[in-house]
């Protein structure tokens, strides 16, 4: 295993032992170890808002094919995507 140093504030050291103290962490490394796996495994503001905006599009494109608006079936205008 490695070991890694580096160095917070203390505005930041504050709200990771607030943190620490709220979550029932037992010490440092444990609460660093867990954002890493939090950072690894949630996705992204970014990434979120595009899963979003791609919900709402796919939602768009399926009401205009059950209105008869779309002049191509929905399936064979993104068969080639």
């Amino acid at each position: 295993m490695t070991t890694v140093f580096f160095k917070i504030n203390d505005k930041q050291q504050e709200e990771v032992e607030q943190l620490m103290d709220n979550e029932g962490y037992t010490n440092k490394a444990e609460f660093f170890r867990f954002l890493i796996k939090f950072y690894k495994y949630h996705k992204s503001p970014e990434e979120m808002r595009f899963e979003k905006a791609t919900s709402e599009l796919a939602d768009v494109l399926k009401k205009l094919n059950k209105g008869g608006k779309l002049e191509k079936p929905l399936d064979e205008q993104l068969s080639g995507l």
